[in-house]
C-alpha cells in the first residue's frame, strides 16, 4: 500500500525537519499559508466588542471613555494635548479623531479592528518559526486574542493599536538573527519604531530599550560590534523620517511641550511607597500568577536550543519582566496596563507550547497533540488561566449591574438636565469615575483633566485640576458621592455654585450662581 499522508501533514513533517535541523543552526522555515478567515473572525469578534458599540458603552472604564471623549471632542476642534489630557500618542488621537468623523466612533472600532488583523498576521509569522506546526500556531494565535478580550475588554486602548507594530519589529529581529534581514533594514525598523511611539509611548520606549540591551549583547556574543553603530545610526534616521513630519503638528497648534509632558506621565507618576503598592501588588501579582505569566517566564529558561531562541528569551523575558515592574508603581491602576505585555508573553508561551506539542510523539500524533496546545497553557498552570479570564471578562459586568447599580441611570438623568438646562456653548465637569457626562450631555469640558480619578498621579496634576477649575468656572459640576473632593473644591462650590433641584442619590449636580 502506498503512504497517503495528507498533504498538509506531509508540510509539517518537513517544517518539523527543518525545525530539528534548525536546534543548532538557526535558519527561517519556508512560510506556511495565513489562516486569514481565523485572523478576521478573531479581529472582528474583539473589535465588535467594544465600548464604542453602543450597547456596550456603559461598560468603559474611565480611560476607555477618555479616549471616546477625545475623538468626538477633537472633531468639535477641541486640540490633543492642550484641551484634552493625554498619554496616548499623537497618532493614536489622530486616528481615534478620524475614526469619529463618521457613525460615531464605528470607524475608529474598524481601524481597531485592522491593527488586531495585522498584529494577528506577524504573529502567526513568529508563532510558526517557533513551532514549525500550523495547528499549534493557531491555537497560540486565538489564545492570544482570548487574552487581549480579557485585559482589554471594551477595546480602544492604544496598545492594542501598536500591537502590529511590535510583532512587525520582533519579526524583523528574529530575520536579523538568522541572517535574513540586513542592516539596511534598521531604517525600516527605526520607522516602526516612531509609529509605534506615536501611538502608545510607553510600548515603545521600553521595546527600544530592550532592543539595545538585546542587540549589544547579540552583536558582542557574534563578534559584530561595528555593526552595531551602524544599526544605531540607521534606526535613528529611520525614527527621525517618521517622527519630525508627524511631531510637527504639536509644534503648529502649540502643544508640543504639553505633549512632551503628558506622553512623559506615566514615567513621572511613578511612586515607589504608598498605599497604591498593596492594591497593585493583589491585582497585578493576582493576574501574572493566574495568567501563566511567572510560570511561563521559569520556563523559559530551559527552552533556548539555537540563538535566535535565546534572543527572543532574552528580548522577551526582560521586556516582560521590566513592564510588570513598571505597571506595579503606577498610581493608575487597571488591568489594562498588563496589555503591553502581551507581544512578550506570547513569544515565551509560543517557544514553551511549540516544545511541548514537538517532542510529544511521532509525525501521526502530531495533529491530535497539538490540538492540545491551547489545553496544555490551561493544565500546567492548574486552570488559573481559565478563572482568570473568567474574572477578567465577568468583572465589567459585575460591576455595571451590583457594585455600580443606579449611578448610570443616575447619570444619563444629570446629563439629560444639563442638555436641556444649558446652551451649546457651556462646558461642564464631572468629578466622577468616568468621563461618560460629556457626550451623554452633548457638552464640552472645561478642563483638560477630564474626571479627579485619573490622571493625578503628581502634585502638578493636582494643582492643575484645581487651578483649572478655579479660571473656567464651568457652567454645572456634577459630583460622584463616591469620589472624595478636594478642599478647594469644597470651597469653590460653596461659594460659587447651588445644588440643582435634579433629586439624585448616588451624585449631586451644582450649578454656577
Amino acid at each position: 500500500m502506498y503512504d497517503t499522508m495528507p498533504e498538509q501533514e506531509m508540510k509539517e513533517t518537513v517544517a518539523e525537519t527543518l525545525h530539528e535541523e534548525s536546534k543548532k543552526q538557526s535558519i527561517f522555515l519556508e512560510p506556511t499559508s495565513t489562516p486569514f478567515v481565523i485572523l478576521f473572525l478573531w479581529s472582528l469578534l474583539v473589535s465588535i466588542l467594544s465600548v464604542a458599540n453602543p450597547l456596550l458603552t456603559n461598560f468603559a472604564t474611565n480611560l476607555q471613555s477618555q479616549n471616546l471623549y477625545a475623538g468626538w471632542a477633537m472633531a468639535q476642534g477641541q486640540i490633543i494635548y492642550r484641551n484634552i489630557y493625554g498619554t496616548s500618542g499623537l497618532l493614536y488621537y489622530l486616528m481615534n479623531w478620524a475614526g469619529s468623523l463618521f457613525m460615531g466612533s464605528m470607524l475608529f472600532v474598524g481601524l481597531q479592528f485592522l491593527a488586531l488583523f495585522f498584529a494577528g498576521i506577524y504573529l502567526f509569522k513568529i508563532v510558526y518559526q517557533l513551532t514549525a506546526v500550523k495547528n499549534t500556531s493557531i491555537k497560540i494565535l486565538s489564545l492570544f486574542y482570548c487574552l487581549t478580550l480579557a485585559l482589554g475588554w471594551g477595546g480602544l486602548y492604544s496598545s492594542i493599536f501598536a500591537f502590529p507594530f511590535v510583532f512587525g519589529s520582533l519579526y524583523f529581529l528574529m530575520g536579523y538573527v538568522t541572517g535574513e534581514a540586513s542592516d539596511r533594514g534598521f531604517i525600516g525598523f527605526g520607522a516602526l519604531g516612531a509609529l509605534m511611539f506615536m501611538i502608545d509611548p510607553v510600548t515603545s520606549l521600553v521595546f527600544y530599550l530592550v532592543t539595545f540591551l538585546a542587540l549589544l549583547v547579540y552583536n558582542i556574543w557574534a563578534k559584530k560590534k561595528a555593526r552595531g553603530l551602524y544599526q544605531l545610526l540607521a534606526i535613528l534616521v529611520g525614527f527621525s523620517l517618521v517622527f519630525y513630519p508627524l511631531g510637527y503638528y504639536t509644534v503648529l497648534n502649540g502643544s508640543f511641550g504639553l505633549a512632551i509632558s503628558q506622553i512623559l506621565y506615566p514615567w513621572d507618576s511613578l511612586h515607589f511607597s504608598g498605599q497604591h503598592l498593596l492594591y497593585n501588588g493583589l491585582l497585578y501579582g493576582g493576574l501574572i500568577i493566574g495568567l501563566g505569566i511567572v510560570v511561563t517566564w521559569v520556563r523559559s529558561f530551559s527552552l533556548p536550543t539555537n540563538s535566535l531562541e535565546r534572543f527572543l528569551q532574552l528580548f522577551s523575558f526582560l521586556a516582560s519582566l521590566f513592564l510588570v515592574v513598571f505597571v506595579f508603581f503606577l498610581p493608575d491602576r487597571g488591568v489594562f496596563q498588563l496589555l503591553p505585555i502581551l507581544p512578550f508573553f506570547m513569544v515565551l508561551v509560543s517557544m514553551w507550547l511549540g516544545k511541548q506539542s514537538f517532542h510529544r510523539g511521532g509525525r501521526h500524533s502530531r495533529v491530535q497533540k497539538s490540538s492540545s496546545a491551547f489545553g496544555t497553557y490551561i493544565t500546567k498552570n492548574a486552570f488559573l488561566p481559565l478563572l482568570a479570564m473568567i474574572y477578567l471578562i465577568g468583572f465589567p459586568f459585575v460591576n455595571q449591574y451590583v457594585l455600580s447599580t443606579g449611578e448610570t441611570s443616575e447619570r444619563i438623568s444629570a446629563a439629560n438636565y444639563i442638555k436641556s438646562k444649558s446652551k451649546n456653548t457651556d462646558k461642564i465637569y464631572a468629578w466622577d469615575t468616568t468621563a461618560a457626562l460629556y457626550q451623554a450631555s452633548g457638552r464640552l469640558s472645561a478642563v483638560p483633566i477630564l474626571t479627579p480619578s485619573l490622571y493625578q498621579g503628581t502634585d502638578e496634576n493636582q494643582m492643575s485640576l484645581v487651578n483649572s477649575l478655579k479660571e473656567t468656572t464651568p457652567t454645572y459640576i456634577l459630583v460622584n458621592n463616591q469620589v472624595s473632593l478636594l478642599q478647594d473644591i469644597k470651597k469653590q462650590l460653596k461659594e460659587n455654585y447651588q445644588q440643582t433641584d435634579l433629586k439624585l442619590n448616588h451624585f449631586k449636580l451644582y450649578k454656577l450662581k
